[in-house]
């Protein structure tokens, strides 16, 4: 079964998204990837984190060289509360170059993508860690953002699935823990929570930055640094979140952590 229900269009020159998913090809998503994307989630009549998520694909469109003017958070709000006004639901939202060219983009207006699923939480307890073997992480202009382009994740998901781990840790090129496989990673230690720097080429994820401004508004103590993967074995705690909410991790390389959820995680996702 198709997990997307309902596939929406718009390109530069629509007024309003429309219902249709049939998209024209060869388009510069498929051929190379020339686009972003935000995961998003839909409930209570409003988008979660939504001028997060705008923020970043606007930083994202700025990189890439893409026309911001027909991004709309307004009628995106209005169009979602018109068809699913009490409905819970998971979102992809696409941006990709419009036109034709080679590697050599031709203009920077923009065509956008809606892919609407039903929402499912993250899973409360990821039991089976380990470290990737094969994918390493690299810093470029636009590893903060979620590119078109997400072969990393994919292929690190790939190995995650073959080695039977419900989570996969990935590190950067020189060897700091970075990243989960499609979550940022959080660990406790002495009552502060440490987090990878963006500077070890993770995704600048929403939840993240909700979870940083969360902790300083109740002075709750965090670190943001370049940390060895020893690190998680000193842990008390380990955690990992997206769009769908926070994971704990139950053990990694021996060591056993405490999976009680913390309440103050729970504040921002409810």
């Amino acid at each position: 079964m198709n997990e997307i229900e309902t596939f929406f269009q718009k390109s530069s020159s629509d007024e309003t998204w429309f219902l249709d998913d049939h998209i024209k090809l060869p388009n510069r998503a498929m051929n190379y990837g020339d686009g972003l994307f935000e995961t998003m989630v839909w409930n209570n009549g409003e988008i979660r984190f939504l001028d997060k998520h705008v923020d970043r694909i606007l930083s994202g469109m700025k990189v890439l060289g893409l026309d911001s003017n027909s991004i709309n958070p307004d009628k995106l709000v209005s169009s979602f509360s018109e068809k699913f006004p009490t409905q819970k639901k998971r979102i992809r939202w696409s941006v990709f170059r419009a036109g034709a060219g080679k590697y050599t983009p031709e203009i920077s207006e923009v065509n956008q993508t809606l892919q609407i699923s039903d929402f499912s939480p993250a899973a409360i307890l990821k039991v089976k860690v380990g470290v990737s073997k094969e994918i390493k992480l690299f810093p470029t202009p636009w590893s903060g953002f979620k590119s078109l382009n997400a072969l990393p994740y994919v292929l690190a998901n790939q190995e995650r699935k073959n080695r039977g781990l419900d989570e996969i840790i990935l590190l950067d090129y020189r060897g700091f823990v970075s990243e989960a496989s499609a979550s940022n990673i959080f660990w406790i230690r002495d009552e502060v929570i440490y987090t990878p720097a963006l500077s070890c080429s993770c995704i600048n994820g929403v939840s993240r930055q909700m979870i940083l401004e969360h902790l300083s508004i109740k002075n709750i103590p965090f670190s943001e640094g370049e940390f060895p993967v020893s690190e998680l074995q000193n842990a008390e705690q380990v955690f990992v979140s997206n769009c769908t909410g926070i994971s704990y991790l139950e053990s990694f390389v021996g060591t056993k952590f405490t999976t009680e959820p913390l309440s103050v995680l729970k504040e921002i996702f409810e």
